[in-house]
């Protein structure tokens, strides 16, 4: 049996108005006390009787219609009704637009999507009670009329933080998430919050920091950094990702061969590096020597290995690989022009070792590159696959935070890398690795990562694991929050997976276009209020909640490091004397 409703809806004392014009999705009501200097309080509430965004519920029998208002107007000819400098109190006869959003059966307290009947002329509006929003936002949590145990105080309904509105994880994070807002619209806050109190009903989330602004999460959370210099947090540890996780396309993407030539040398440079590791018989100083070489122990190698060989995995020697371009730069027969001999390989080609000289001089110094010492130089240090791992099985750890802050926009290095681990996710999920125990993870600036494909026309490398969570995540019990400041950017096959959006301040005319695409939730009404959000303030809007839902997202506890510069403290003032002069700075 479903719960009852907190509060009786039609009260006569929160009646604001009278239906006076009814369509599909939206009625005109008369709002008497509109034109009123300010609202009332009716039991410590507060009626406006007709603000703009206020929530209303209109009577319908035995059901109540719940809206919101969209816009308030007098009529043509009593707009100066409320110039009081004009002298006289004139009547005014104000009328207001209401966006129909749900429908609430008062006999079982039911919440039903959609508009299950009209109003009539000359219904009763009434203010919504901030109670009844709540249990009407909450809602969709209620199974068989049960309150699920383990929910998430994220927001509140207004600034006072009075009423809560507590969310359960399957609502936010069961379909996927998506935190999107402009910069300084509490994007920021709003992910801070969801993993503290994640972790807090003892979930486990992993949260990829591509800047660093989150080295301030503190209780249950281990802080991991790619890279040779640590970030800001205390106790963060060091890892690598060793290009032995990559795949041959993440390393083809790094080293960007091109022509007719590089491509099919590096790839062939590869394989003989797999067989050199796999029949350390063929190996000649760590690599294939080719030149005037017979074929046969190489092919019979080839066949034995072909599926290894194949692979997609780069287990080899990466320091060899420069080497190894250059071997295979040979003629592919031996013999004369006349006689050729397919049975052994023919001498350096020098033209082809020409056109690969870019290439072997490009990966050499990817190598060797300090920057990429996390990749190809690892050493022994700890691997984030390993990090990863022992995270799961920790009974201690809640939230892993790992760091890219370091890891270099160099050859897309950090966009590779980040894909590599959310592939590394993926194939832990459908190996069952979460079906006991479910995992989040944030991916914060998400526009980074995804939507991104890699070489030329001719040789493309999609850059699409978290695309492919996104997708097919939910089923093996992992899913994705995602949060950007540029929804535009976004795909939309991935937008429209997130069930559930929580959607800061946006400005940018396009970015709400691809919200209200992706949501099929929210009209161009709804959306028009999107511009305006103060700073804290977001619309939760999903498949699961029976209307979009303006709240006030609560400060975490630990607050994430997002402030701009502090121009006041760090620019000096050059003094100046009456006259306009300068003088020595400050």
């Amino acid at each position: 049996m479903s719960n009852p409703l907190p509060v009786y809806p039609f009260d006569p004392e929160r009646c604001i108005g009278t239906v006076a014009e009814v369509s599909p999705s939206s009625a005109k009501v008369n709002l008497p006390r509109a034109a009123a200097p300010a609202g009332r309080t009716h039991f410590g509430t507060l009626i406006g009787g007709g603000e703009v965004g206020e929530f209303v519920v209109i009577e319908c029998g035995d059901t109540g219609v719940l809206g919101r208002l969209v816009n308030v107007k007098l009529p043509e000819r009593e707009r100066l009704a409320v110039e009081a400098e004009l002298g006289g109190v004139r009547e005014a006869h104000p009328i207001g637009t209401i966006q129909l959003l749900t429908t609430i059966t008062l006999s079982d307290g039911k919440v039903a999507g959609g508009i299950a009947q009209h109003p009539r002329l000359g219904s009763k509006v009434y203010t919504a009670h901030p109670d009844l929003i709540k249990w009407i936002a909450e809602s969709a949590g209620r199974t068989s009329g049960e309150i699920p145990e383990k929910r998430l105080r994220v927001a509140s309904l207004d600034s006072s933080g009075s009423t809560w509105v507590e969310l359960s994880p399957e609502i936010l994070f069961g379909r996927h998430c998506a935190v999107l807002g402009a910069t300084g619209g509490g994007k920021s806050w709003t992910v801070a919050r969801l993993i503290e109190q994640a972790a807090e009903l003892g979930g486990k989330v992993l949260l990829i920091d591509a800047t660093g602004e989150f080295h301030t999460l503190k209780r249950d959370a281990v802080h991991f950094h790619i890279g040779e210099i640590p970030d800001e947090a205390a106790g963060t540890v060091e890892v690598v990702f060793p290009c032995q996780g990559l795949t041959e396309d993440d390393l083809f993407a790094l080293f960007r061969p091109s022509g007719q030539v590089q491509v099919p040398k590096l790839r062939d440079a590869m394989k003989s590096l797999k067989l050199a590791a796999l029949e350390p018989a063929l190996s000649d100083g760590g690599i294939v020597i080719k030149a005037n070489k017979p074929r046969k122990q190489f092919d019979e190698a080839y066949r034995k290995h072909a599926a290894s060989v194949e692979g997609s995995s780069a287990a080899f020697d990466i320091a060899m690989l420069p080497r190894q371009v250059e071997a295979e730069c040979v003629w592919s027969s031996g013999g004369t022009a006349s006689l050729r001999d397919y049975s052994r390989w023919g001498r350096e080609n020098e033209q082809e070792l020409s056109y690969c000289v870019t290439l072997i001089g490009r990966i050499a110094d990817m190598i060797l590159s300090r920057e990429l010492a996390c990749v190809f130089q690892p050493g022994v240090k700890r691997t984030v696959q390993e990090a990863i791992d022992s995270f799961l099985t920790s009974p201690s750890d809640r939230v892993l935070r790992l760091s890219l802050k370091q890891v270099p926009f160099t050859r897309n290095a950090r966009e590779i890398i980040a894909n590599a681990i959310g592939r590394h996710l993926l194939a832990r999920a459908r190996g069952g690795k979460f079906k006991a125990k479910p995992l989040v993870v944030f991916l914060d600036e998400a526009h980074q990562f995804l939507d991104k494909t890699l070489g030329d026309e001719n040789n493309r490398y999609p850059l699409d694991s978290f695309e492919l969570i996104a997708k097919e995540g939910r089923k093996f019990c992992l899913t994705i929050c995602i949060a950007t400041q540029r929804p535009r950017d976004i795909p939309d096959a991935v937008l429209s997976q997130m069930g559930t959006l929580v959607v800061h301040r946006l400005i940018n005319d396009r970015d709400r276009e691809v919200v209200e695409r992706a949501s099929g939730d929210i009209d161009k009404s709804a959306a028009a209020f999107l511009p305006t959000l103060a700073p804290g303030q977001a619309a939760l809007i999903g498949v699961d909640f029976p209307m979009p839902l303006t709240v006030q997202i609560e400060k975490p506890l630990n607050q994430p490091d997002s402030r701009g510069p502090d121009y006041q403290k760090y620019w000096s003032t050059p003094h100046r004397d009456r006259a306009g002069r300068r003088g020595e700075g400050m």
